[in-house]
């Protein structure tokens, strides 16, 4: 497949770039995002990319974060997970910057970044080579023409399950309730996840060491609470 048919490929809609970077955030960008940016050839929508191969040392678990934002989130699990490798994509431009000069020497040999399309890393990964999928507050779309570009979809739903693990959580969350209802629905009604929640308080209360963003402390158009759906992908031998 050539270059010229990935690009054309790329769903990615919604701003690049935001207010002015300072320097620090720019020198993070030259230095960084070239090193630890997930090359454009590898990225061939063939399910063909094993992402342990991204490392120098093979992780034993690869967790990805979709819409990261300034990049709190990930850094903070990746605080608390230090044998895991994760790969982050943003693709706005100052979240990007500000999630790379968080990072310090020992975070850039398990981490790799991707500043475009999310969809097009995850349909060039491998099957069954992911432990856990994080959606946070993903962009809600609120006009319904709009609707088909939310991320959690059916058709994104199918390639989510095939490369994630089997027993492996896909984590979403969102402050908007059509989307909490939008994203619930789809996942539920989808035959390769099972929704974890015991109660009406699983959805209400955040996960134990859940790291909260600064996107959930300002809150968003149309926001009510923060809900917090944790899907499993389905063992090949059970039925849902």
């Amino acid at each position: 497949m050539t270059k010229e048919k990935n690009i054309k490929q790329k769903q990615f809609y919604g701003r690049r770039t935001g207010r002015p970077l300072r320097k620090a955030q720019k020198d993070a960008l030259k230095t960084l995002l070239p090193a630890l940016d997930i090359p454009e050839s590898t990225l061939e929508n063939a399910a063909a990319l094993v992402p342990s191969s991204l490392f120098a040392d093979t992780p034993n678990n690869i967790w990805m974060e979709i819409g990261f934002g300034d990049g709190i989130h990930l850094k903070g699990i990746m605080n608390q997970n230090p044998d895991t490798a994760f790969i982050g994509v943003e693709p706005f431009v100052n979240g990007m910057a500000s999630f790379l000069k968080s990072l310090d020497k020992t975070d850039e040999g398990r981490v790799r970044v991707y500043m475009d399309d999310a969809m097009q890393v995850v349909r060039s990964l491998s099957d069954e080579s992911l432990e856990r999928l994080y959606i946070l507050n993903p962009d809600p779309w609120h006009k319904t023409r709009h609707h088909k570009r939310r991320i959690v979809n059916p058709n994104n739903l199918g390639h989510f399950a095939r490369v994630l693990k089997p027993g492996a959580q896909m984590v979403l969350s969102t402050d908007v309730p059509y989307l909490a209802e939008w994203m619930l629905t789809h996942t539920i009604n989808h035959p390769a996840f099972t929704w974890t929640a015991g109660s009406a308080n699983d959805w209400k209360t955040p996960p134990k060491n859940w790291i909260t963003t600064t996107y959930e402390t300002k809150g968003a158009k149309g926001a009510d609470r923060m809900c917090y759906l944790i899907f499993e992908k389905i063992l090949a031998n059970r039925k849902k």
